[in-house]
């Protein structure tokens, strides 16, 4: 009764004949006498995963990688599930608080659980396998992506002439592939597995020494701070099984430190490690904080504990230390910190068991958040069908000189884009989410309060387009939708409890990011758009006047013809902002890659500095970095250097 049911159901949601369906259900019975290849086992798929380090690769490349990930994904799932329908999409109950587990036993059954619904819903296709929240065959590399009035960081390094990683939150450090200290340049290079440490004192740039990883380790990104550089980098665990497999057993993220004293010849001075794969980190005063993802594949039941239960140097996380769900869950956010004058040893440790989060950092609390009830259907016809993406969680982490403490937990409606759509401010978090409904999408506000409780939100915002981007500034918040045209809200959260949306701007095109440039001004870039056409013209720099945030106004466009894309689109580490100096570095591309820098002046707009060549064909993102009065744009293995100013090329090297 219980099959017939299911192909009714199947039947109603497809709209085939008797014939048709009796053809797909003895093609699904062939599909599941088909052997799984070894190649396309779960394990192997979650070690093709694990083992992409999170590069910002360009944008045609990820494409290319991933969707062949996506691919043999939908082929696993696809053997187990074909034809089978989801289980009613419900709103889950939010608990208040943020729970620890009581017990190993505890955190395994909900593991359990998690997999037994995979095995049996195309729930498993939901976001731990598909990580985003809005197109479930999109896998999602990290931004991952605070203070609002921090928002502003220019990437200019604090008391020195040289520039820094442009960050989500003043005040809170990220990891980068190129960093340095106003002497040196650090960068990373294509092999993934070194780090050259390069003179650049003087015009002529000299490579000094080199930072190597060991054992295939590859380097992810890093930190130089006080003359240690703290290395982040991965490695892979495998075995093989009774049948002769290679067996994925996990990846491991490693923090490895090196006293750099003497640039000649770097001293490795400690290591930390924990489950999964590396994230994202951030670093505020002494406190390097690691985030890594952990996927859970247990098969050796409850007392394998490390299957289940993620290790940090070598031991299991106490079951008090994780964070548990409100629903069955089978991956985990593990975060650890480190004190950078002690590398040897862990200041905490806690690990959040969800579904597929990502993570936002104040400059107090650190929100991980995930889309709970967003369900991939995988139809009788083959085709994915997304239920509504009805709610997001978000946990509330406080840090504070290394120590993690769950505070509360809180829910809204939709998915949150990115980690520019969500922001603390006053003890208050305001976040901007997208709906997509079954024929309709839209946009809502919300503002929770330090106990996560919802105290104001405005809802039906834009229907038919989605967020794109987003920055908030004190009182105010600016966001950007897209369809046709590009719309760029003002919203004032003076009050909280009663948020307003008190501007509205159409201009072609859209921004896919926003940054402050100096008092009352907001910078966009994204692409320009034929309206009529419906083509793109190439990359769009836009300034707006947000003087009046009742009437902000498009002041002045510059388009760069012919270009099409731009890393900074999807890693905003690839542009650099300074005000000061009048500076907004990126590179862009068509069918090769071009760095350019533009000034801006209130009267002629937006002016082209620099527009060079970048060198190179490395996978790598391009960076640029300036210290005292030169100009260094690195690609992979390749350093460029200009003259600050008149931007003449002053030396080259291939490292």
């Amino acid at each position: 009764m219980a099959d017939a049911n299911k192909t009714d159901k199947t039947k109603a949601n497809v709209n085939i004949t008797d014939e048709e369906q009796k053809t797909i259900e003895q093609f699904a019975g062939q599909m599941q006498e088909i052997p799984v290849p070894g190649s396309l086992r779960p394990n192997q798929i979650k070690k093709m995963l694990g083992e992409k380090c999170q590069k910002k690769k360009a944008w045609w490349k990820n494409k290319r990688v991933y969707g062949s990930l996506a691919a043999a994904i939908v082929l696993v799932v696809g053997l187990g599930i074909y034809g089978m329908q989801s289980k009613e999409t419900k709103p889950v109950t939010v608990t208040k608080d943020v729970q620890t587990a009581k017990s190993y036993e505890e955190i395994y059954d909900c593991i359990q659980q998690y997999q037994k619904e995979a095995m049996t819903t195309t729930s498993s296709a939901r976001s731990s396998l598909f990580g985003s929240e809005s197109d479930p065959m999109v896998i999602n590399e990290s931004a991952t992506m605070e203070s609002s009035a921090d928002t502003v960081s220019a990437g200019t390094r604090s008391g020195s002439n040289a520039s820094d990683t442009n960050v989500r939150t003043e005040g809170v450090g990220e990891a980068d592939i190129v960093k340095t200290d106003g002497t040196y340049l650090y960068v990373e290079k294509e092999s993934a597995m070194e780090i050259s440490i390069v003179d650049a004192s003087t015009d002529k740039m000299k490579e000094v020494s080199a930072i190597k990883t060991e054992n295939g380790k590859q380097i992810c990104e890093f930190y130089v701070k006080d003359n240690k550089v703290f290395l982040f980098t991965m490695d892979s665990v495998s075995e093989t099984d009774t049948d002769g497999y290679e067996v994925y057993k996990g990846t491991n993220t490693c923090l490895e430190t090196y006293d750099v004293s003497d640039k000649t010849a770097p001293k490795h001075i400690g290591t930390i490690s924990q489950s999964g794969y590396y994230n994202t980190s951030r670093i505020v005063g002494d406190y390097i904080y690691t985030f890594s993802k952990y996927d859970v594949y247990s098969e050796n039941g409850k007392d394998a504990i490390t299957e289940y239960v993620p290790v940090v140097c070598g031991d299991a996380l106490e079951s008090d230390c994780i964070y548990m769900p409100d629903v069955p869950a089978g991956q985990y956010i593990v975060v650890t910190s480190m004190n950078v004058n002690a590398p040897e040893n862990i200041v905490d440790q806690k690990a959040v068991l969800m579904d597929f989060g990502e993570l936002y950092v104040s400059s107090e609390n650190i929100y991980i958040y995930e889309t709970v009830s967003n369900i991939a259907l995988l139809r009788a016809d083959g085709m994915w069908q997304k239920e509504d993406a009805s709610q997001t969680e978000i946990r509330k982490l406080s840090y504070k000189d290394g120590k993690i403490t769950g505070e509360a937990k809180g829910v809204v409606e939709g998915y949150i884009h990115d980690a520019f759509c969500i922001d603390e401010y006053q003890g208050n978090l305001r976040i901007v989410t997208t709906i997509d409904g079954e024929h309709t999408t839209t946009n809502s506000v919300f503002v929770l309060d330090e106990n996560m409780d919802k105290i104001g939100e405005i809802n039906g915002i834009a229907q038919d387009e989605r967020v794109y981007s987003a920055r908030f500034f004190g009182d105010t918040g600016y966001f950007v939708t897209y369809r046709e045209t590009d719309p760029l809200f003002s919203v004032d959260f003076s009050d909280p409890t009663n948020p307003q949306i008190i501007g509205k701007l159409k201009i072609p095109g859209f921004s896919e990011y926003l940054h402050f440039y100096g008092e009352n001004q907001l910078v966009g870039i994204g692409m320009d758009i034929d309206e009529k056409a419906g083509i793109t013209n190439g990359v769009k720099l836009s300034l707006f006047d947000i003087s009046d945030p009742t009437n902000v106004k498009e002041v002045h466009t510059y388009t760069i013809k012919d270009m099409y894309s731009a890393e900074l689109f999807w890693d905003y580490k690839a542009v650099l902002i300074d005000y000061e100096k009048n500076m907004i570095g990126f590179s862009c591309y068509n069918n090769s890659e071009n760095y350019y820098i533009f000034g801006y002046d209130t009267e002629k707009g937006f002016e082209v500095k620099m527009e060079e060549d970048v060198a190179g064909d490395s996978y790598m993102s391009t960076r640029g970095v300036y210290i005292d009065d030169r100009f260094y744009v690195v690609k992979g293995n390749a350093i460029e250097s200009y003259r600050m100013g008149s931007f003449e090329k002053i030396d080259d090297i291939i490292l």
